[in-house]
């Protein structure tokens, strides 16, 4: 079945399909399949389903290009990868950092592929374990990067990350289903959707810093201004010469996607995080001013968690990210019921989409490589013609997440307030982060502290994952405030 023309078809244009759109801001992996399952109706549930998934992975990694060239994540799991990806970028190092990008990306996803393929029901049960506690510590631990945010100080990271955490809570409450701070706009009351906050920070932000400061490329570049196939083969290597980095990201990709609502958002930062805390001090203090490992921990982990998502997906019928919740809803279209017994009545289709991805990876690097040369130029467009095309892209991306133009206001607002964090030295990550994990955190908070009699102890002590996690944050907390006291 997956050697027939059709579904051959299906995974090139898929795949290429979903790294266009995963390049454009705001229109997020998930985005891509929602926009693609109408079109597929006409089709067989095999090309249907394979043609989605194929966009799936490529517009996770699609998301990446923009993020590397002009410090705009295409998608909120990208965040992560601004902040090497981008200092390389400015340092005349794009074509580089792409072909890195593009080969620990689809590498990653084909580790993540084997995994889904033989380890699927052990780790979907590992996964069902994680209940509202210990998605809370989770999240929690997502938060401990705040402090490690480079170019801040500890305590405008930390006000930043508590500005994101309060702009979560505008909505309905999570335990009494009542809005909250939605001031009679009833769109807030599903609250603010983070994929405009990011496109206003980052985006409309970078536009403005762009316009101001001239061009992409610093003045610090080497000069390199077309790259070559070298820079490809270099960044070819520079994966394989890091194999610890690049098997540690790959493993937190897989297992943190295969948590119901965790997938990439949580997965880049916790990655980030654990690469740069496993690191010597010397390079420890490098991550966020151009450091090839800040990239590969970033985008291995980033498409990892396609082939971990579908796990509790496919194997218990329970998304494993938002993607995999509208990936859902094109397997009903089609036929297919998820959860247990999906191997046994639509075994070849499930497989036959399974080894989709092994094909799908290779693609993206095979894209990615030979694209790489082409997608690192953009940093040399004279910025006349970014910044409209960039801007215009943005707005139709925020308007397009909920077809609201009161999104547009908000995507403004972001942008304005971007400015004003760089201004006085505010690091933009922190609210974004603050704003990804703020719904995971307090919704595991409130339902695991109601389940536990509201307990301290029992909430911290509820299973074993709740105090490996508990011993990480203190861990994680200890050793920042170490270094920032040294």
């Amino acid at each position: 079945m997956l050697f027939t023309q059709s579904i051959l078809l299906a995974i090139i244009l898929g795949t290429a399909i979903g790294i266009v759109f995963g390049a454009i801001p705001g229109f997020s992996a998930t985005m891509t399949i929602v926009l693609l399952t109408p079109v597929t109706i006409p089709f067989e549930p095999a090309v249907a389903l394979i043609l989605l998934v194929s966009a799936y992975g490529g517009a996770v990694y699609g998301g990446s290009i923009p993020a590397i060239l002009i410090n705009t994540p295409g998608a909120p799991g990208s965040v992560v990868t601004c902040w090497d990806g981008y200092k390389l970028t400015q340092q005349g190092k794009a074509v580089y950092t792409l072909a890195v990008s593009a080969f620990a990306s689809g590498l990653a996803g084909l580790i993540a592929a084997t995994a889904l393929l033989f380890a699927a029901p052990i780790i979907a049960d590992i996964a069902l374990e994680f209940g509202p506690p210990e998605m809370f510590l989770l999240a929690v631990f997502a938060l401990t990067i705040i402090p490690a945010v480079k170019d801040a100080s500890l305590s405008k990271g930390l006000l930043a990350g508590l500005f994101g955490l309060l702009i979560a809570t505008v909505g309905n409450d999570p335990q009494l289903s009542r809005p909250r701070a939605t001031f009679g706009v009833t769109i807030l009351q599903s609250g603010f959707d983070y994929i405009v906050i990011l496109i206003g920070l980052f985006v409309l932000t970078e536009m403005i810093r762009l316009a101001m400061r001239g061009s992409i490329i610093g003045g610090d570049g080497d000069g390199n201004t077309a790259g070559g196939y070298d820079q490809v083969v270099d960044g070819v290597r520079a994966v394989l010469s890091r194999p610890v980095d690049f098997l540690r990201a790959t493993f937190i990709g897989t297992f943190v996607g295969s948590l119901p609502g965790a997938g990439a958002d949580v997965a880049n930062f916790v990655s980030y995080n654990e690469a740069q805390r496993w690191s010597s001090d010397e390079k420890a203090e490098q991550y966020g001013t151009g450091i090839i490992e800040g990239v590969i921990a970033a985008d291995s982990s980033n498409n990892a968690t396609q082939g971990g998502a579908l796990m509790p997906t496919l194997t218990l019928g329970i998304p494993g990210s938002g993607s995999t919740a509208a990936l859902i809803g094109a397997l009903a279209i089609h036929g297919l019921n998820p959860g247990p017994g999906l191997f046994e009545r639509s075994g070849p289709i499930v497989y036959a989409m399974i080894f989709s991805l092994f094909i799908g990876n290779l693609l993206i690097i095979v894209y990615g490589l030979s694209g790489s040369r082409y997608f690192g130029k953009v940093a040399y467009i004279p910025i006349r013609y970014i910044i409209p095309v960039v801007t215009v892209l943005s707005v139709i991306g925020a308007f397009a997440v909920r077809n609201s133009g009161f999104d547009l206001l908000i995507m403004l607002a972001a942008g304005i307030l971007g400015i004003l964090f760089v201004k006085y030295d505010y690091p933009l990550v922190s609210p974004v982060l603050g704003v990804i994990v703020g719904n995971i955190a307090e919704t595991g908070f409130t339902r695991g502290w109601l389940l536990n009699g509201q307990n301290w102890v029992a909430f911290l002590t509820s299973s074993e994952i709740s105090i490996g996690l508990t011993l990480l944050i203190v861990l994680s907390l200890g050793v920042t405030a170490v270094k920032n006291h040294a």
